[in-house]
């Protein structure tokens, strides 16, 4: 892939953009297309000799994934810390994962799973290492091409075609098929399907929220021949109420739909104005940015790490360095489940995997300046191939950037009144990605007191079903005339692979605790009854734990073999966990069979290559059977003072609400890796101080006049605004 199509690292003031130097190499960068072009002509060339013989005949090849295998990590590690040390090793082999189908006219295609590797000469050709098919039991995940494929020829289906015909809708409506996961509700092995959410459109725009006009019916098509096999019709009613539109005996009130729009120009068109009393807010850096990219290493402040990138993931944060010491090997969002709380069938079976199911990579989004990130901006592109097997790229799927995040660190002598004030940087690597209906925002920040988060935002329209006129549901909300939008949740699973200054490290969970007390016979060492302590569980074998806030607990990943001279107590990072709502499928069905990391917050299991999906490897109608964490965490492995993967589970229980149609305000989650006992001061104790010679803040004051010699200062006095002192 080409790692940077658009970098930059400094835009001067005549904005020229200046270019970084390029990393032509680094074992952990994306496949190049030209390696991915000679990926697919092996394979290509493989299949269709295979054919002769030991495989089915087939129409074509169908491209789901060429991705990078990256090196195992007993070859990885070792070369990571010599490059951070400026010594180049030999290099490692590039392996690639290729996910192909033999599509045959009629009945399933055949999916394999190719690994070959890739020569170091020019002009050699790609080696198969192995081939092997896809179990019957899993199902491969959707793209976009599929989803396509498969509204055109439903919209064309002579029996759907009827089954529209004899709703007698309006005759200025456009009947829209959103392709959806279609889930599972049984353990049995079933062909790979696409559901559709059907809706209409009352405008001849096609960015018009067709949200607001559900129909009640759902269509399944086979996902490899596009064929239809079920029309559902799904109950309008509320409560426990099933009936259908085939139930009513009057024709169904498409009157009561009405338009809510969230695009600008089409509000603006139907003479809805935006408001007018927002003054330009402008993130201006005069000097350029304070980071330096070369290829996809970044360093900024005392940090240094890996960008990379897939089509599952999406960003993948990699060998993670502060001030040269290693923190973390790989940090990645694992995993995501959407589980909807409406019993009813077909609703039943709304389970997405947003990641497993479509892919970070392909549903991200192209980002633009002034509209997701704010600032000096660099970008990164995101190259892949599509199911003909040609490559192609996205644009701008990744912002890089900094933010102002506030106070870092203050305090004024109260004697002198003098203050020593910091304020807060931030770097962020940001994607966004669209599923369906669904945005979510993903932002790994970096801080200046070598703290790192995950940020995480859901946004986006809520999935809708019709409803009739004056029922309501227990199930969910309404959210427009005729319009219910069903309670769901959005977990999701962080995978972190932690290297606190090696690999061999140790979970601890903490928790604060009060100290034993009886008023009739106080304790010596707690007399008053005021005392508390931190309580310490190190987790020995692979397992789960959860959350409590009440006791603060926190997750310590310590190297148990070195010690804090300060302190004494081994040097770590904390892991402070999101106490959120786990599964709320029952243990005994399907939804929480499929949902791995669903029931608790906490997992820890000993490092294996390729353990990368917490939901397993295929989620896409998985049945119970994807052998994800739940199997890891089976084998009891040893996880104490050894080389280990934390993974934390959290995210949001959705109980729908009308302020959330026509688009949703974003909810927002933040998951913190904090140093503890790591270093022997406050590492942000170096950072400058905040001045208004840096700064250039400018005075509000009503009715704002410059008065003096214009400075800003005497601006401020003129206006009455005298203000606190501030580091100069």
């Amino acid at each position: 892939m080409q790692a940077v199509n658009s970098i930059m690292s400094t835009l001067g003031l005549n904005g020229k953009v200046a270019p970084v130097p390029s990393l032509s190499y680094h074992p952990l960068n994306p496949l190049e297309n030209s390696e991915m072009t000679k990926a697919v002509a092996a394979v290509d060339k493989y299949l269709q000799s295979e054919q002769q013989g030991q495989i089915q005949p087939f129409q074509r090849l169908w491209y789901k994934a060429v991705t990078l295998r990256e090196p195992p990590k007993a070859v990885l590690a070792p070369y990571l810390d010599n490059f951070a040390r400026g010594i180049q090793d030999d290099k490692p082999a590039r392996r690639v994962d290729v996910l192909v189908g033999a599509k045959q006219e009629r009945g399933p295609a055949t999916w394999y799973e190719i690994l070959l590797t890739l020569p170091n000469a020019q002009d050699a050709q790609p080696t198969i290492d192995s081939c092997s098919t896809v179990p019957d039991h899993s199902h491969v995940a959707a793209d976009g091409e599929e989803m396509d494929t498969a509204e055109k020829q439903l919209l064309n289906d002579p029996t759907f075609k009827k089954v529209i015909a004899d709703l007698n809708l309006p005759a200025d409506a456009t009947v829209v098929a959103d392709g959806w996961i279609y889930g599972s509700d049984t353990e049995d092995n079933e062909p790979r399907y696409i559901t559709f959410m059907c809706y209409l459109r009352f405008s001849e725009h096609h960015d018009s929220c067709h949200y607001a006009a559900p129909l009640p019916i759902h269509p399944t098509v086979l996902a490899d021949t596009f064929e239809l096999v079920d029309i559902a019709y799904a109950p309008i009613f509320g409560g426990d109420d099933t009936r259908t539109i085939q139930d009513l005996t009057e024709p169904f009130p498409w009157q009561m739909y009405v338009r809510n729009e969230y695009a600008q120009h089409i509000r603006e068109a139907d003479g809805l104005q935006t408001r007018s009393d927002l003054k330009s807010l402008q993130v201006v850096q005069p000097e350029g940015a304070s980071f330096a990219l070369n290829g996809r290493v970044i360093n900024w402040q005392k940090w240094q790490f890996h960008i990379g990138f897939n089509f599952r993931e999406g960003v993948v944060i990699n060998d993670v360095r502060y001030d040269n010491r290693p923190l973390f090997y790989r940090l990645s969002v694992s995993d995501m489940t959407v589980p909807y709380g409406d019993p009813r069938h077909p609703f039943h079976r709304k389970q997405a995997f947003d990641l497993g199911d479509c892919g970070a990579g392909y549903t991200a989004n192209s980002l633009a300046l002034g509209c997701d990130c704010l600032g000096h901006i660099a970008y990164l592109d995101f190259d892949y191939v599509t199911p003909s097997g040609s490559t192609a790229t996205t644009k701008s799927v990744v912002c890089i950037h900094e933010q102002d995040e506030g106070i870092l660190w203050k305090h004024t002598n109260f004697r002198t009144n003098n203050p020593s004030v910091t304020r807060s940087r931030v770097l962020s690597v940001q994607f966004m990605i669209t599923v369906a209906n669904y945005e979510y925002i993903f932002a790994y920040k970096f801080d200046q007191a070598a703290a790192l988060h995950l940020e995480t935002r859901a946004t986006g329209i809520v999935s809708t079903h019709a409803m009739m006129p004056g029922e309501t549901s227990p199930y969910g909300a309404l959210v427009n005339p005729g319009v219910y939008a069903p309670n769901h949740q959005h977990l999701f699973s962080l995978r972190i692979d932690p290297a606190i200054d090696g690999h061999n490290n140790t979970v601890v969970q903490e928790d604060v605790v009060p100290m034993p007390f009886d008023k009739a016979n106080p304790p010596a060492n707690n007399r008053y009854g005021v005392g508390f302590v931190a309580e310490k569980t190190t987790i020995k074998t692979a397992g789960w734990a959860d959350a409590a806030p009440e006791k603060n607990r926190v997750f310590k990943i310590i190297n148990p073999s070195k010690l804090n001279k300060i302190s004494g107590r081994p040097i770590g990072y904390k892991l402070i966990p999101t106490p959120s709502q786990m599964m709320l499928a029952h243990p005994d069905s399907v939804a929480f069979a499929r949902a791995e990391f669903g029931d608790h917050h906490i997992w820890v299991t000993k490092y294996k290559d390729n353990e990368l999906f917490s939901g397993g490897h295929y989620t896409n109608q998985s049945n119970g059977k994807a052998e994800g964490i739940r199997s890891w965490v089976a084998r009891k492995d040893n996880v104490e003072n050894d080389d280990l993967v934390l993974w934390h589970t959290f995210g949001l229980t959705h109980m729908c609400r009308v302020e959330d149609f026509p688009v949703m305000p974003c909810e927002v989650h933040m998951v913190s890796l904090k140093p503890s006992d790591f270093f022997e001061a406050s590492p942000a104790i170096d950072v400058p101080a905040s001045s208004q010679k840096l700064n250039k803040s400018t005075a509000y004051a009503p009715a704002f006049t410059s008065q003096g010699n214009g400075t800003v200062e005497d601006d401020a006095k003129a206006n009455g605004l005298n203000g606190g002192k501030c580091c100069k």
